[in-house]
Parts: structure tokens; C-alpha cells; sequence
């Protein structure tokens, strides 16, 4: 028997991986509903409320208004809650894997849920991560039940980002504090000066190279100035979810090696608590445990892997982009013409003839980065993308058009 504690993307498809294995499997979680934060809380509610404001967006490049409340926006979120929440109770069901509804703890490598000690041979962590304390978080934006007007973000970073988008595009007033001169720390400078020069565009109110000190409703700077807000979004400061799991080691993280294993023998971690920060690490850190935990000895890999903004137009990026690197504005691709979403770029650097990184702000970007990133997993030579034929007029035919102005590629 193997228990699983957490049913976001990591437990839920360790659950799945486990079962179709012949394993019997049991699932706990503490909240009501399953699906973790992605569900919830983050990844699908947040699709489901930024959908209709890229429909407003591309509507408005060429003329028209598409308008929404925000309450319009929370609804749209719930419903795709409830209906992929209660799809993977299905899915659990289907593949005769136990649900238990409780707060799990580990005492001698054994799980404990409701007082009840759990007669598993195998364990896997995958409790995720927890908000941050001190204002509100993007977990709480599905969830408001009134609208309102004007919003202090504090932190400049992805979720700043994205949720900054989404609030400023529905019509309200933004405000992102941010400690550094420009949006995206630790991203790339080319991707972080563009997104800057483009905030400030959409009529974002930014406070840069400022620490933030909040006080309810209220943000003040570093250097003085009071900035109110009907709330205050905190858009960084996630933890792992460790509580009942003292006994495994943990630096900021639960650690683990790379096939998911703890300090402890037979328990497993997956999902955001070791330090993922995507649904799709979660997901495919989730198989690998699983599959470790049965005895087929894989290892995770995460050395290529496409993270996405979902602004308008999307933020996309993969390994490194340093070394010899070659750029391409988005203003000379005949289909971005055409349908007037020529804002962004896609830069692209190689070494030894193969792509080691990209970074990509342009309609479709998602789609890009995915390309690039199977080139990269797979060893694809630059001179092998010349030889494919990219869709014409598409986004994608940025790749070989950029390639193919690498020195010596052709």
C-alpha cells in the first residue's frame, strides 16, 4: 500500500502512476475539495479569469470592446474549480484509489490522519506550499466577493506579473512596488526592460527600486511614500507546507535526491514542497516518485523546462540565455502584422550549434517555448530546425527565421 498526502498535480497523477501499476493507493487531503493550489487556488482559476481578458485585449488591438466585471471573472473561476475538482474525484475513483479528508502527520515514517495510523509500506509528500501571511494572495482573488478599484502589488516578479496584468487589463488601478529598477528579477535583462517599457504603456503605476512596508490597506516606501489600495496583494513568499513532517530533513525545502526520495527510507516527496514552481515539475516529479516507490529506479530531470507568464501577449522561457545569442522583434512576422499583435521579441542563444536557452514575449509564446524546449531535450541541431518547414504566416516561423541568422548555421 502506498499513501499519498496531497492530491495537487504531484499527488494526483503519483496517485494515478501508482495505481495503474497494481498498487493499492490512498490519497489524503485536509481541504474539502481536491486538486491542491493549482486547482483551487492558482493555475486554473487563474486561466479561467485571465481567458476572457485576452479575448478584451486582442478585441481592442483591432477596435473593439469586449467588457467584464470583476464578479464575472470570479464566477468563471468557481465553475472551473468545481468541475476539474470534481473530475479528478472521477479519476481517483475510477482507478479504485481511497480518499481521506483530514490533517496528515509523519511520526516514524508512518502517516497519522484523524488519530488514525495508515498500515503503508510506502509514503509521498506532496502537501505543497502555503500563502504568505500579512495581506492578501493571488489564492485569495477567485474568491472576493465585491468589486473594487485600486490595487498596491508588492513584488514585481511572476505572480506580480500576471496578476498585475489581469487586474490593470479589467480597468483597475495597479500600482507594483517593487525593490529592483525593473520588473522579473533574476530574469532575462532584454525580457525585463521589454515587460517594464510595457506595463508602463498598459498605465501602470510602478514604484521601483523600493523595499515595501505594508500596513493594512496601505503600502509604504522606502522612500516615504503612502500608497492605498482597496487591498494589498503580496505576490511572493510561498513556503512549503512541512507541518507534521518535521522528522524529514529540510533546508528552505523538503529535500530530496533525484529520485524522490527523503531522509527517511521508503518516504517520497514530490510537488511544490521540494521546490518546484510549476504544475508541470509538480506533475512530473509526482510520476517519478511513484514510480521509485514501486522499485522501477528513474531519476527526475529537470534540466529543460518551458515556464510561462500568461499575459498578452504571453512571457515564455527555457535554460539560459547567455553566450551567443541572437534576437528577433515580433514587428517583422508577416501573421503578427496581420493580426496587429507585434509587441515582443524572441531571442534565442546557442552553443555548439544547439539551443541552450530562450526567452520569447509574443502572442503564442507558450507554443514557442514548447518547440524550442523538444529541440533542446532531444539534442535537435540548429541546422536540423532550418530543415523543418514551419507553418507559414504562423508565430512558430519566428524560430527558423531567427535560427537561421546564427553565423556559420547555414
Amino acid at each position: 500500500m502506498i499513501t499519498i498526502v496531497g492530491s495537487g498535480p504531484a499527488g494526483f497523477y503519483a496517485a494515478l502512476t501508482a495505481a495503474s501499476l497494481g498498487e493499492k493507493v490512498t490519497v489524503v487531503e485536509e481541504r474539502d475539495k481536491l486538486g491542491g493550489t493549482c486547482v483551487l487556488f492558482g493555475c486554473i482559476p487563474s486561466k479561467a479569469m485571465l481567458h476572457p481578458m485576452a479575448l478584451a485585449y486582442s478585441l481592442g488591438r483591432i477596435g473593439k470592446t469586449l467588457n467584464f466585471s470583476y464578479l464575472e471573472l470570479t464566477k468563471l473561476a468557481k465553475d472551473a474549480i468545481n468541475r476539474i475538482s470534481k473530475g479528478i474525484e472521477y479519476a481517483l475513483e475510477s482507478h479504485d484509489i481511497d480518499v481521506m479528508h483530514g490533517k496528515a502527520s509523519l511520526k516514524g515514517g508512518k502517516i497519522e490522519v484523524n488519530g488514525q495510523t495508515l498500515n503503508s509500506e510506502k509514503v509521498i509528500i506532496a502537501t505543497g506550499t502555503i500563502k504568505p501571511s500579512g495581506a492578501l494572495a493571488s489564492d485569495d482573488l477567485p474568491y472576493l466577493d465585491k468589486d473594487f478599484n485600486r490595487v498596491v502589488i508588492v513584488g514585481g516578479g511572476v505572480g506580480g506579473v500576471e496578476y498585475g496584468w489581469l487586474l490593470r487589463m479589467i480597468g483597475k488601478e495597479v500600482h507594483i512596488v517593487e525593490r529592483e529598477d525593473l520588473l522579473l528579477p533574476k530574469h532575462d535583462p532584454d525580457l525585463r526592460k521589454s515587460i517594464t517599457n510595457y506595463f508602463s504603456k498598459l498605465g501602470f503605476k510602478l514604484h521601483m527600486g523600493v523595499e515595501a512596508k505594508i500596513e493594512g490597506n496601505e503600502v509604504i516606501t522606502s522612500k516615504g511614500e503612502k500608497i492605498e489600495g482597496d487591498f494589498v496583494l503580496l505576490s511572493f513568499g510561498r513556503k512549503p507546507n512541512l507541518e507534521g513532517f518535521e522528522e524529514l530533513r529540510s533546508d528552505k525545502w523538503l529535500l530530496v535526491n533525484e529520485y524522490m526520495e527523503t531522509s527517511l527510507k521508503n518516504v517520497y516527496a514530490a510537488g511544490d514542497v521540494t521546490g518546484s514552481f510549476t504544475a508541470h515539475e509538480a506533475i512530473h516529479k509526482g510520476v517519478t516518485a511513484a514510480l521509485n516507490s514501486v522499485g522501477k529506479r528513474k531519476a527526475y530531470d529537470g534540466s529543460v523546462v518551458p515556464k510561462v507568464i500568461y499575459t498578452m501577449p504571453q512571457i515564455a522561457y527555457i535554460g539560459k540565455t547567455t553566450g551567443n545569442c541572437k534576437k528577433i522583434d515580433m514587428v517583422t512576422l508577416p501573421r503578427a502584422i496581420a493580426e496587429k499583435e507585434t509587441e515582443g521579441f524572441l531571442k534565442i542563444c546557442e552553443e555548439g550549434g544547439k539551443i541552450i536557452g530562450a526567452v520569447v514575449l509574443s502572442e503564442r509564446a507558450e507554443e514557442i517555448i514548447t518547440i524550442i524546449g523538444i529541440a533542446m531535450k532531444f539534442g535537435i541541431s540548429i541546422s536540423s530546425l532550418l530543415d523543418f518547414q514551419f507553418p507559414h504566416p504562423s508565430y512558430l516561423e519566428s524560430i527558423w527565421e531567427l535560427v537561421r541568422t546564427f553565423d556559420g548555421i547555414m
